[in-house]
């Protein structure tokens, strides 16, 4: 049997950006991190993987090139089951992140180029996991 930390860590999680080359580093960074991620460059395309099933938490851009964050969240946040969900903003975008938190995202990071992005973004993820488990586990 997995210790919660060994479960934690072993996590999929999908990440949706339209960058593509950002999509690579964020798989590469936390893979050597111990999280398996899966990239997604669009609403459509994500939503589609979300639906294969595998997928613990979701990291979701807010820039995407034919919606926001926020429409493909609205999507995600009304399927059952659905993993937690941590928004991808750039900087100063608290409105947005305001948004994204009332629309059901359970946390948000500010995405940026420097290396400490991915261990927050882990981490993030990795809170996130844990306190949808903690919740569902007290239903």
């Amino acid at each position: 049997m997995m210790s919660e930390t060994e479960t934690v860590a072993a996590m999929t999680v999908l990440y949706i950006d339209d960058d593509e080359a950002l999509g690579v580093l964020v798989r590469r960074n936390l893979g050597r991190l111990g999280l398996t991620v899966v990239n997604a460059t669009d609403g459509a395309s994500g939503l589609a993987r979300l639906d294969e099933g595998g997928i613990d938490a979701v990291a979701l851009d807010h820039f995407l090139t034919t919606e926001t964050g926020l429409d493909v969240l609205h999507q995600m946040t009304t399927r059952p089951d659905h993993p937690p969900v941590v928004y991808v903003t750039g900087v100063g975008e608290t409105a947005v992140v305001a948004e994204a938190l009332r629309r059901g995202a359970v946390n948000w990071i500010t995405k940026d180029i420097s290396s400490e992005f991915f261990g927050r973004l882990a981490e993030a993820l990795r809170d996130a996991f844990r306190r949808h488990r903690a919740s569902a586990d007290h239903s």
